[in-house]
């Protein structure tokens, strides 16, 4: 198969070659008569033809060393500033003007291609992964000074000027007796029953136990303290077993009071507890005055921010750990977050179109404020290109189809010349 790129070098070759041939033939008087004449004509016009259009379209893109020609060669390179010139008005103006991009926006949905994009679980992932980044980068500010400081302020300022005391003492009383308190005391206490099993206690525990010991042998005057002395000699007062025994009923009592909903430790708090509670909801002077006196120590707390801030950096390690796993608990919250989102929108035709308006008229106000940037950007990608780079890929994209030109000129002009000829030989000989 003849490729495109030759078709004009064979259509002038055919044609050039057939009037040579045919004239050589009818010289050496091989051949002769009207028809020989009328087909040398027809080679000969179409060899004009084929030559004057290999001219044309090689002018386009390259100089052409013809003496007083060669100045209207080269067309592209020569008159650059003005073909992009051109080629920049007719994007911006015509091709992407605001009309013609209002048309299609109208035709286009963002949230039907946003829910077919992010119905692969890929893509979902991807997204998921930039919010992970997203959240990791805000995160990094959230102990500095600023945030510290602003929530100092917020915080003082409401404990300045909130009435806690009686919402305070509703919520404990309701929450009481819904039961809801009961969540609290088993963390409460199997938090104390882990502490207590911890060697750290044991050692506290051991430690007060000796210090009591003392006060208690160097209060009581010489005699006891020879007896007790005496006491320790012959291993009748052993504080490491004392310590034990302590901790083994300490937390046995810890673990019954765990089990048992009215256990005596639990219900005596509870009691003390909703009673403060009912004093502070009816207004009790006394009670309400201790809240009052705790909001303000807290709101004039010199310490405050530095407390805030170590608040902030901890909680910034924890969501920076957990931004860093896939598999993490604030991970699988974003994904669940944006599966449910997407729910949503597929269900709400509603969302939908509101979606689809709000990135419209969005999309439409900024190509109108800034339409001038798409001639920018196309006169900056072609002010980019070497002249030789444009003209080749000019030529790449219609080079081919230019071919046909010059394959039209030579049998046009060989179909025009046996025309002329024979109307020559019909009407004027």
């Amino acid at each position: 198969m003849v490729s495109k790129r030759r078709l004009g070098a064979i259509s002038l070759c055919a044609t050039t070659g057939g009037f040579v041939l045919v004239e050589a033939l009818i010289f050496k008087g091989y051949v002769r008569g009207p028809a020989w004449s009328t087909l040398a004509a027809a080679f000969e016009a179409g060899t004009v033809g084929a030559m004057a259009d290999w001219f044309a379209v090689t002018a386009l893109f390259r100089e052409v060393p013809i003496p007083f020609l060669r100045r209207h060669t080269d067309i592209i390179t020569k008159n650059r500033s003005k073909i992009v010139d051109g080629i920049t008005d007719m994007v911006q103006n015509k091709w992407l003007s605001p009309p013609v991009i209002v048309e299609h926006l109208a035709r286009f949905s963002v949230s039907e291609a946003l829910l077919h994009h992010l119905g692969d679980v890929r893509h979902r992932k991807q997204l998921v992964e930039i919010l992970r980044s997203l959240l990791a980068r805000m995160a990094q500010g959230l102990d500095g000074p600023e945030v510290a400081g602003f929530l100092e302020r917020v915080l003082k300022d409401q404990l300045r000027k909130t009435d806690l005391a009686q919402p305070l003492g509703d919520w404990i009383v309701r929450t009481m007796r819904r039961g809801e308190h009961e969540a609290l005391w088993d963390l409460l206490l199997k938090t104390l029953e882990r502490s207590v099993r911890d060697p750290a206690a044991r050692t506290v525990f051991a430690g007060l136990f000796r210090k009591m010991m003392g006060d208690y042998r160097h209060r009581g005057g010489l005699f006891r303290d020879i007896s007790i002395g005496v006491l320790e000699e012959v291993d009748a007062i052993n504080v490491d077993e004392a310590v034990d025994v302590i901790l083994r009923n300490l937390e046995r009592f810890l673990r019954d009071a765990q089990d048992n909903p009215r256990h005596p430790l639990r219900e005596r708090q509870d009691a003390i507890l909703l009673e403060f509670a009912q004093r502070l909801s009816a207004n009790d002077p006394e009670t309400v005055g201790m809240i009052e006196a705790l909001q303000a120590r807290l709101a004039d707390n010199a310490e405050a921010r530095e407390y805030i801030r170590g608040v902030l950096s901890r909680f910034k390690g924890t969501v920076l750990d957990q931004l860093d796993s896939e598999v993490s608990d604030l991970a699988r919250l974003l994904e669940n977050f944006l599966e449910g989102s997407l729910e949503d929108l597929r269900k709400d035709d509603a969302l939908r179109d509101r979606l689809d308006a709000w990135v419209r008229e969005t999309f439409v106000y900024l190509v109108e404020k800034h339409h001038g940037y798409v001639g920018e950007m196309v006169r900056s990608s072609l002010d980019k290109l070497e002249d030789r780079t444009l003209v080749h890929q000019i030529e790449e994209k219609v080079g081919d189809e230019l071919q046909y030109i010059r394959l039209n000129g030579a049998v046009v002009g060989g179909i025009v010349g046996a025309f002329l000829y024979l109307f020559k030989i019909l009407f004027l000989s």
